[in-house]
């Protein structure tokens, strides 16, 4: 029913005890306030001689909701261990996402929060670090994983390395409330005008307790019937009261017009249906 509108991503990113002192998530926000990507560096050294526990990230882990934009998130952690005589070394990582039917993309500026993707420095000293990065604010029924840069700087050479998360899948609970097709008019004993008769069907139910779903009868540019109504089964007819429709001409019915509710199939939210009265 939607045509939603995704609010902006939040990331968090929280230390573990051995990167030092425990910051704040404004801080680490602030801290990370540029994007970073890493360039090729001249003088790498091959990425074989790099163990595999030295450069870690874990599967995604991602949550959902029904109703809740910010509980669909996608979190990971990140580990990166000091390879002496490396006198820095840190990582930047970068968030991909595959929605239903495409391709993985690299979520870039105001898809991704302000901030992420900035390089992160190990404490002086710190034998370790691990970040664990939760990203709020995704797309219900897409995947995401993370792909993360690592970088070892030493007195001559610096080494870099590259790493893929397995993903995970935020899963679409939303309701879903649409038209069956079903439409016709009947008479109404209100002088000049008919009951609409209109078909739905919602699933969800629970998700949808409350909440008061708009809709539109139209006839080309005039508005014949307009109300609220609050889903309360699986399948259901609404009566809808208005000016009768001309026979001839189709007639437009549109459920939230201005995509106040979210939901997940919006194709469902619109029928073009002849004008005939019921049973004919």
């Amino acid at each position: 029913m939607v045509r939603p509108r995704s609010p902006r991503p939040v990331l968090l990113a929280l230390p573990s005890p051995s990167t030092g002192p425990r910051r704040s998530a404004p801080a680490l926000l602030a801290a990370a306030s540029l994007l970073l990507l890493t360039p090729a560096v001249a003088g790498a050294a091959p990425s074989a001689k790099v163990p595999s526990g030295s450069a870690k990230v874990s599967r995604g882990v991602c949550t959902t909701s029904a109703t809740d934009p910010q509980a669909r998130a996608a979190s990971f952690a990140v580990t990166v261990r000091d390879l002496p005589p490396a006198g820095s070394y840190g990582f930047s990582t970068r968030l991909e996402e595959r929605m239903p039917g495409a391709r993985w993309r690299t979520l870039r500026g105001a898809d991704v929060p302000t901030g992420f993707g900035a390089f992160q420095t190990a404490r002086s000293g710190a034998p370790s670090m691990t970040r664990r990065i939760t990203v709020r604010g995704l797309h219900a029924g897409s995947s995401y994983r993370l792909r993360v840069t690592y970088r070892w700087t030493g007195p001559s050479s610096t080494t870099v390395v590259r790493r893929t998360s397995r993903a995970c899948a935020v899963k679409d609970l939303r309701p879903d409330v649409g038209l069956t097709g079903e439409f016709g008019w009947q008479p109404s004993t209100t002088g000049g005008e008919v009951a609409y008769r209109i078909g739905l069907a919602s699933d969800g139910l629970d998700a949808l307790k409350g909440v008061d779903v708009p809709i539109v009868v139209r006839q080309g540019q005039s508005v014949l019937a307009m109300g609220t109504f609050r889903p309360s089964a699986a399948s259901e007819v609404l009566v809808l009261a208005g000016r009768r429709c001309v026979q001839g001409a189709p007639v437009a019915v549109e459920l939230d017009p201005d995509g106040l509710v979210e939901d997940r199939d919006a194709p469902n939210d619109a029928l073009s249906a002849s004008c005939e009265p019921v049973g004919r």
